[in-house]
């Protein structure tokens, strides 16, 4: 049987925290794309996107691309921005409709932590407009990133919600091949899904909640485990976006059953219950950034990987923190790789003096007063690029992406690829497109919180989670929350629930 299918999706992963205000330039600086165009962007990537499109191949379904765009994660998206991005998508899904006369399911790419100006549930608001156009009828469903802040109104507009089961990420095509299939069984009327959410008072920094580790490891099995059960759909764990400082970020818990709600509900309040049991298992390991470099330097041998987790641009951090880079600057650190810093000042200044020249100028610290201050950096232009590379590692595999201009300043014994646009250098390839080779680097500070583990933890031989100044910090005591519920673990400790 052919369907006739309509794919797209907006994606931000908001910190609420950053004082950089996300617009329409910087959705389409990192991923923007409309109609056919996005048939060409995204397939044969293992995204969820490129998901969707084999999904559609595979049942001969005819395709109706509306919009995908995302932006690198940063603080809240102004409202006209939104407006723009959510009617080109709404504009998709009624031009399909009109078109053909009716349209099977809609198919989206979400986060789940879009914050947007007077609007702190985007995504409820995106799949609640999409169903007033579709009708109760249509099936609507959607994959959201682990770190959705998972809302009720995400889990009454969509006929299913399928979370990454990974962080890091790597699973985002698998799930999206799953919501395909599930759509699918609900067209041939094989099911009639029904779905309950619980969000325990916890709301865990991204750190400690990684999925291959813990807590989230122990939850994670335990929702497979259910999985296995006959009538159970689907069972998703969130392990939400603190950072956004919305009513309902935090730990969530959904499963979608046959028919069965009361089983749902069994489901998800028994995750909950045992969230709540392990929640001191939620704490973060990390070493301030002179100890981090110190031990780092005395390892026998490298690889070591530093993790500066709390200036993650994925985030919301800003990417550009100094504090690390000055103690490796400070303590004659050798050998080592700083993967990256984005400075448009910087690369202005080392293309201005060329290949061999000499840099003399102040690195890092200006998009806010949050990371450390500019460091001043004098050595040698080593490499200058275009900073386009090809993703090869297990995240959005076969995706292009561009870093802007870069450079690679040597410094003593530190590289220091700067660059212009903010982004999460979780592949390898970013220092492989600038002629370094980080397997052979003593050491390698990657401005991640957990997605580097993905590609790093292979070939590292040791990481260590560095405790510096940043709005990714697991240190949530840094933060001042407005929005979030309280009490809630670990902002609030001596609370029964």
């Amino acid at each position: 049987m052919s369907w006739k299918f309509v794919i797209g999706g907006i994606s931000h992963e908001t910190n609420c925290f950053s004082p950089i205000k996300t617009e329409i330039k910087h959705f389409k600086e990192r991923g923007y794309s409309e109609g056919a165009e996005m048939t060409g962007h995204f397939k044969g990537t293992r995204t969820p996107i490129g998901g969707f499109l084999d999904f559609c191949e595979k049942t001969g379904s005819e395709v109706f691309p509306t919009l995908f765009a995302s932006a690198t994660p940063s603080g809240i998206v102004e409202r006209d921005t939104y407006s723009t991005l959510k009617t080109s998508l709404l504009n998709g899904v009624q031009g399909a409709m009109s078109s053909c006369g009716k349209i099977d399911g809609v198919l989206l790419a979400l986060h789940g932590a879009m914050v947007v100006e007077g609007l702190p549930d985007a995504e409820g608001d995106i799949l609640k407009s999409v169903r007033d156009i579709v009708g109760p009828d249509v099936p609507v469903v959607a994959t959201l990133d682990f770190h959705a802040s998972l809302t009720d109104d995400m889990v009454r507009f969509a006929d299913g919600l399928f979370g990454y089961n990974t962080y890091p990420h790597v699973d985002g095509y698998e799930r999206a091949l799953e919501a395909g299939e599930f759509v699918a069984k609900i067209l041939r009327k094989e099911i009639k899904p029904v779905s309950y959410v619980v969000r325990p008072p916890i709301a865990p920094a991204v750190v400690p909640a990684r999925t291959g580790w813990g807590p989230i490891k122990e939850l994670m099995s335990r929702a497979f485990e259910y999985e296995k059960e006959s009538g159970v759909l689907n069972v998703s764990v969130y392990g939400g976006f603190v950072y956004s400082d919305i009513h309902d970020a935090g730990l969530a818990f959904l499963a979608t059953t046959d028919g069965d709600l009361r089983r749902a509900q069994e489901i998800a309040t028994d995750l909950a219950r045992r969230a709540w049991d392990i929640r001191h298992q939620f704490e973060a390991n990390m070493k301030p950034p002179a100890e981090a470099v110190r031990y780092a330097m005395e390892a026998p041998e490298g690889p070591v990987v530093l993790a500066d987790v709390a200036d993650n641009t994925g985030g919301g951090a800003s990417g550009d923190g100094t504090e690390v880079l000055r103690e490796l600057i400070r303590q004659d650190a050798q050998d080592a790789v700083v993967i990256t810093i984005p400075d448009q000042e910087a690369v202005e200044e080392a293309f201005r003096v060329g290949i061999g020249g000499r840099f003399d100028a102040m690195i890092g610290g200006k998009f806010d007063d949050k990371h450390g201050a500019p460091v001043r950096v004098v050595g040698t232009v080593k490499v200058l690029s275009d900073g386009e590379f090809v993703h090869r590692g297990p995240m959005s595999t076969g995706v292009k992406s561009s870093m802007g201009r870069t450079a690679v300043i040597r410094c003593g014994g530190v590289d220091i690829i700067v660059n212009e646009r903010r982004f999460q250098p979780v592949d390898p390839e970013v220092a492989r497109s600038v002629g370094i080779e980080p397997l052979h680097k003593k050491i390698v500070l990657v401005k991640s919180a957990v997605h580097y583990r993905a590609s790093y933890e292979p070939i590292a031989k040791e990481i260590i989670e560095v405790d510096g100044p940043g709005l990714s910090s697991p240190n949530l005591s840094r933060f001042e929350f407005k929005h979030i519920r309280r009490p809630i673990f670990p902002l609030d400790r001596d609370f029964a629930w």
